[in-house]
């Protein structure tokens, strides 16, 4: 008799138990979007942050000028400390060495343009170059080795870094295995 009972009642309470489960799914919908909108408000303020801090603001001028409170302001910017030290790791680890070679090969355009320039002048335009514009190319020049040498210079100490990290990140699960 029970089970006969509970096939009566089940009828009954399905349209509520459907009304409580979609108002439920409302109120989950409802608290993704102002979470997803309270983020965008949060980022937009940090890109504010920095950029005020770039323009020489200290903390208490940004949250006087955003209405926040200062320890809101000194969390964005420990966050932002944070999101900076890790674009640059990831940019030795990775992207550093395409960077270095990308920065050598438009040197080495810079500098077979000045030399054309210097021997040249500018043949497409019927163009000579004055003996002023000739020692610009050539300081043009100078500039340019100075700039490679210094780079070259530095480059292996920074690849020699990036292997280095490389050779610890390799270490670092073994050691934790």
């Amino acid at each position: 008799m029970d089970s006969d009972h509970y096939k009566q009642e089940q009828p009954l309470i399905e349209p509520y138990i459907n009304l409580l489960e979609n108002r439920s799914n409302e109120m989950q919908k409802s608290h993704k979007d102002k979470q997803k909108k309270w983020m965008y408000y949060i980022e937009e303020r940090r890109k504010e942050v920095a950029q005020m801090l770039a323009q020489g603001h200290n903390e208490t001028e940004i949250a006087q000028i955003l209405g926040v409170h200062v320890s809101t302001i000194s969390r964005d910017v420990k966050l932002l400390k944070k999101l900076s030290k890790r674009f640059v790791f990831d940019l030795a680890k990775g992207d550093l060495t395409y960077y270095y070679k990308q920065c050598i090969d438009g040197m080495d355009e810079i500098r077979r343009e000045a030399w054309s320039l210097y021997k040249y002048g500018d043949w497409s335009q019927g163009i000579h170059l004055t003996v002023k514009e000739k020692i610009a190319a050539l300081r043009l020049l100078k500039d340019y080795d100075e700039a490679k040498f210094a780079l070259l210079e530095k480059g292996p100490s920074m690849l020699n870094v990036k292997g280095m990290e490389e050779k610890l990140e390799d270490i670092q699960p073994q050691r934790m295995s």
